[in-house]
């Protein structure tokens, strides 16, 4: 898999790309994917498991979803949408079927919309 995303395949790519597989669906931060593979016994920096999600997100191993001043990478690399919860935390995959997006602007000359991701920012309504 990781050959054919034009990624060497290196002892530790080979076991986070393993980790990610075995673990289904999510979407993950940097942080609490790096706490997870501590906590499975294995020695990677921080810093090694950041670079690693993010080279796998260019490859589209993972989608790298923004929210506010968070990052999250998701699993699910298919085209869809996020609902977001700022004040928990939370994000998950709005179901399909997904939103439809209209009347997007014409890119600049030389370029073009390589993808359109929406996300809904959730809050809890009052007394629920």
């Amino acid at each position: 898999m990781l050959r054919e995303a034009g990624i060497r395949p290196t002892t530790p790519r080979m076991t986070i790309l393993r980790a990610i597989l075995d673990g289904g669906h999510r979407h993950l931060t940097p942080e609490s994917f790096h706490q997870e593979l501590v906590d499975a016994g294995h020695e990677f920096s921080l810093a090694t498991v950041y670079n690693t999600l993010n080279h796998f997100s260019e490859a589209d191993l993972l989608r790298r979803v923004g929210c506010g001043d968070r990052h999250f990478f998701c699993t699910n690399t298919k085209e869809h949408h996020h609902f977001y919860d700022a004040r928990t935390g939370r994000i998950e995959d709005i179901p399909d079927p997904q939103p439809l997006i209209a009347g997007l602007p014409e890119p600049p000359p030389g370029m073009m919309i390589e993808a359109v991701e929406v996300v809904i920012r959730l809050r809890r309504l009052p007394h629920s």
